[in-house]
């Protein structure tokens, strides 16, 4: 099994000290058969997209969806000279 970062709670983590949790919301989307579902999920910060996975298990595309989410907030927050 692959290792697990936990990305979802570093992501909420993240918000909650920069005064942020309300701000995120998701959207998921399943498609195809139901024996073999599809899954899209989208990561929205002050209805922003930040971030969007697909994959074959809800569990799977949140947490690369908000792995995503992090990464462009953090780089957006050294970009403006926060450390």
């Amino acid at each position: 099994m692959a290792e697990s970062y936990h990305w979802r709670m570093q992501l909420n983590n993240y918000l909650q000290a920069n005064g942020g949790a309300r701000l995120l919301t998701w959207e998921l989307f399943q498609s195809g058969p139901l024996h073999q579902p599809s899954w899209t999920a989208i990561a929205y910060i002050r209805g922003v997209e930040y971030g969007r996975a697909y994959g074959p298990s809800q569990s799977s595309v949140k947490e690369e969806a908000a792995r995503q989410t992090l990464a462009a907030l953090i780089s957006d927050r050294r970009a403006r000279g926060y450390a």
